[in-house]
């Protein structure tokens, strides 16, 4: 029999804080005012955060601290600081998404859970199995996978799983999305996405100007059961941007199905749908099943806006209207002529407070043990109420009603900050310094890295150092690629399914075992798959520090590419504990999609030249994510940096990789002649990416 799946709240500051905890959360996760993957929430402060950690404690609530960004190396000091600080207050998990940051802290504060955010994308047993094996407490699944999947993977593996249960769905795969960086410098992966998904494009070939990029909001109501059946600990609700209202009301309608599973009552459907939506709402991908269903086409925009007065008086419970309480046994001692004791006892803590003021001989009307009890049970207002309660009066005391009122309160006082405190822990580390047997800095060499077998055919001759070839290129053409296949790195799709798994894996493993070089990973589930194998690192591994490096290369990974998102002084920063790569041309994958933006506009993903068209006219190509359906947005301008390629060397990068995605062959020549041979050329639209201005 499975437990009770734990229902997960969000909160953006106090009152949103408070409605979670009223409403019925058994866990709250909220961020404080730095390393938080929603940055423009309001959040909390340290002096708030200890306040909200032991408000929560209180109430028999767990407080989980989103330390979900990217974090840089000149930043590290500071997150090594904050991650200390969270610890000493008893915060009971932090949600992570840099490997740098993860490793560190289990590490160095074992006592603090590490939750792997959704933005890691794991999204088979194989990521859960290598998160485990690190130490990981529990695992955000990716929003992407079905119930079949889920259950797949709850049985294959021991950690503890969390899932969205409610609220807004990127279109790219788990929120790591490069769109808003690429386009206006707000990385979406260090908290600052501006959500371009939200806005209007134009598919080609239609013509028809719709929000291709916009899903409606996810409602898994009717999946509460199954949810808890398959063995999900944790349901998430969306929405730390949100107000209270909208916290309040959903909280109470998915706590009201989780503790009585039933029928749901279309009136709670029309609650949340009326408290915010995008279009309307959507179970998502839990069916199993992509397509136009899921979309908002027409203006995402929350149409009701119902977040006013009147509806968060009515459903956003104030701090004041304590529903959750902890109950606690006392005993009162009230001698005449002596101070009053108040000895109160719970969850394995004894407080005993004594009042400053003496019981005086009663001159009229002595205590009462009923009149005592009835004044102690009046707890209104805190998260306490008495149970048993021993009064014991000796001689003919008198204290008024005042004095036992604050004897109440003190005691009460007393013991909430007693039972914080058993939450505290200490933190006693040093920020090592990271040694290394560092790669000298030596002249940078090229890889290529193809989309078609043409491309490859059009550049063959060119001397590159490694070669890297989508798996289902090199399957369908093995005999032709045996002349480079010492210099050949496979290239796994970056999204592999649980039911394709161990497929990959053996065919990847077999062409490894007949002389190919390695394989490129995307995600820390492909290390786990390839372990034993000689395994190159992609950009999609998001290594913005020293530590994620060196996580990796202590994880056997022979090189790595390094986040398209850093710039050429952060990449100088980074020490380099294995060789380390950047892309220095070509079209930067913005992001992957399980659903079809080319079907769902009326086409065929297959078609070349698929694109989608903003409404600033700039066109973002769109190709497959290996041999799958998935898309792959590409970026409207191909990264071009071969007029300054002496800056990668002084900043210690030895590979540098050309990717080809849209070209054709005569282009593939031109670019290698631009890098390869000090010709003269450039594409036609280029950036220079973030190398130079970098991303908030």
């Amino acid at each position: 029999m499975s437990n009770k799946i734990e229902l997960l709240a969000p909160a953006g500051n106090f009152e949103c804080l408070a409605a979670a905890v009223q409403n019925g959360a058994d866990a709250v996760y909220i961020a404080g005012k730095c390393f938080g993957a929603r940055s423009f929430a309001e959040n909390f402060d340290n002096d708030e955060l200890i306040r909200a950690v032991d408000y929560c404690h209180l109430r028999g609530v767990k407080a989980h601290i989103t330390v979900n960004t990217l974090v840089s190396d000149s930043e590290f000091p500071a997150a090594a600081e904050y991650l200390a600080f969270l610890n000493n207050i008893g915060a009971d998990a932090v949600i992570v998404q840099d490997m740098g940051v993860a490793d560190f802290i289990l590490k160095n504060f074992p006592e603090l859970e590490v939750h792997a955010s959704t933005q890691m994308t794991v999204h088979n047993s194989d990521g859960v199995l290598a998160l485990e094996d690190i130490g990981v407490k529990r695992v955000v699944l990716s929003r992407e996978l079905s119930a079949a999947e889920l259950s797949e993977i709850s049985a294959k593996t021991s950690a503890e799983l969390e899932v969205f249960g409610h609220g807004a769905l990127c279109m790219c795969y788990s929120g790591q999305c490069l769109m808003s960086s690429i386009i206006g410098g707000r990385s979406g992966n260090r908290g600052k996405c501006a959500q371009p998904c939200r806005l209007p494009y134009t598919v080609r070939g239609n013509g028809k100007k719709a929000f291709y990029l916009s899903l409606k909001d996810l409602c898994s109501l009717e999946h509460i059961a199954e949810l808890e059946k398959i063995g999900i600990s944790s349901l998430k609700i969306e929405g730390r941007m949100k107000g209270a209202a909208y916290v309040a009301a959903a909280v109470r309608v998915y706590r009201k199905y989780i503790d009585c599973p039933a029928k749901i009552n279309q009136e709670d459907i029309a609650l949340l749908d009326s408290i915010f939506n995008r279009g309307g709402l959507t179970d998502g991908y839990l069916i199993g099943k992509t397509g136009t269903h899921m979309f908002a086409f027409d203006k995402p925009d929350n149409p009701y806006r119902r977040e006013d007065a009147e509806l968060a008086k009515a459903m956003a419970l104030s701090a004041k209207e304590e529903n959750r309480k902890t109950v606690l046994d006392c005993r009162i001692d009230i001698k005449e002529g002596e101070k009053v004791t108040l000895t109160i006892s719970a969850n394995e803590i004894d407080v005993t407070y004594t009042h400053e003021k003496v019981a005086e001989t009663a001159q009229k009307q002595p205590l009462t043990s009923e009149g005592v009890e009835e004044r102690l049970r009046k707890t209104g207002g805190t998260p306490f109420e008495f149970g048993k309660i021993d009064v014991k009066i000796e001689g003919n005391p008198y204290l008024a009603a005042s004095e036992l009122n604050a004897v109440r309160r003190n005691s009460l006082e007393l013991f909430a900050k007693a039972y914080a405190e058993r939450f505290r822990r200490k933190s006693d580390f040093t920020l090592d310094i990271i040694e290394t047997d560092e790669v000298p800095h030596e002249k940078p060499l090229f890889t290529c890295e193809v989309t078609t077998i043409e491309q490859y055919r059009a550049v063959k001759s060119e001397k590159f150092e490694l070669w890297y070839v989508p798996l289902h290129i090199v399957q369908n053409n093995r005999d032709e690629l045996e002349e480079i296949k010492e210099k050949t790195v496979i290239v796994l799709p970056a999204i592999i399914h649980e039911n394709e798994n161990e497929r990959i894996k053996a065919e990847t493993k077999r062409l490894i075992h007949e002389g190919f070089r390695g394989v490129l990973i995307s995600n820390i589930a492909q290390l786990c798959s390839f372990r034993g194998e000689k395994i190159y690192g992609g950009f999609r591994l998001n290594i913005f520090n020293s530590r994620a490096l060196g996580f990796y290369a202590e994880h056997g990974v022979f090189a790595a590419e390094l986040s398209p998102e850093l710039t050429m002084r952060q990449i100088s920063d980074i020490k380099k504990s294995v060789p380390v790569q950047v892309q220095a041309y070509g079209r930067l994958p913005l992001m992957i999609t399980e659903n079809c933006v080319i079907k769902n506009g009326g086409g065929c993903p297959c078609d070349l030249g698929s694109s989608i068209t903003d409404r600033m006219g700039m066109t973002f190509p769109i190709i497959k994510d290996g041999s799958s359906c998935r898309n792959v947005i590409l970026n409207c301008k191909k990264t071009f940096t071969a007029d300054n390629l002496d800056a990668f060397e002084r900043a210690g990068v030895s590979l540098l990789r050309i990717y080809f995605t849209d070209e054709g062959a005569d282009e593939c020549r031109r670019i290698c002649g631009a890098f390869m041979h000090g010709l003269q050329y450039r594409p036609e639209d280029f950036t220079g990416a973030h190398y130079y201005k970098g991303v908030m």
